[in-house]
């Protein structure tokens, strides 16, 4: 293993495999093995989670447990415990997720408030922001299902796509501003440009 900062970890005990990297890095890892943690406070409460790769200030800071995480950027998965594989890159991408799991999350802001939702997809700036436990969701394109909180099975594909979706379901919006004002409405198909 390799630790290079202040205060990284410093608890370790049996965990191996590890390469913890600035100050905080991985600090109160015990068992955990096979972790990458570079930047600031990125994995800092990893206790035994294992396999997971955190980079970029505070990436992944209060994660205990999860396993098969990989978390890019400035507050990439910072709330996540013990939520696993989930994929976050952008700035704030996944910040709050706790538990859930299964989720791919790129670009800024993308699934930000998500918190246990599971199994969802969400690819562009503010893709899913607000979604919390929404669940088997595909968001793709600029704010696509940006205000969805709590709706799950919805694919919104476009620019603005479901925009302001929140807790209607089983939707499937595709092209630039499709659906974008649909807010609770049900098993719609709307096609546009």
């Amino acid at each position: 293993y390799n630790f290079i900062g202040a205060f990284e970890g410093c608890r370790n005990t049996t965990g191996s495999a590890n390469n913890f990297f600035s100050i905080n890095a991985g600090r109160y890892n015990t068992t955990g093995g096979c972790n990458n943690f570079f930047g600031l406070s990125a994995g800092c409460c990893n206790t035994t989670g294992s396999n997971n790769n955190f980079i970029g200030q505070s990436a992944g800071a209060n994660n205990t447990t999860g396993n098969f995480n990989n978390f890019l950027g400035l507050y990439a998965g910072f709330a996540n415990t013990t939520g696993q594989y989930n994929n976050f890159f952008g700035r704030s991408a996944g910040r709050c997720n706790t538990t859930g799991g299964y989720n791919n999350f790129f670009g800024r802001d993308a699934g930000c408030m998500n918190t246990t939702g599971g199994c969802n997809n969400f690819l562009g700036k503010d893709a899913g922001r607000y979604n919390t436990t929404g669940r088997f969701n595909n968001f793709f394109g600029c704010s696509a299902g940006r205000c969805n909180t709590t709706a799950g099975y919805n694919n919104f594909f476009g620019l603005n796509a479901g925009f302001a979706n929140t807790t209607g379901q089983y939707n499937n919006f595709f092209g630039r501003d499709s659906g974008c004002s649909n807010t609770t409405g049900n098993y719609n198909n709307f096609f546009g440009i």
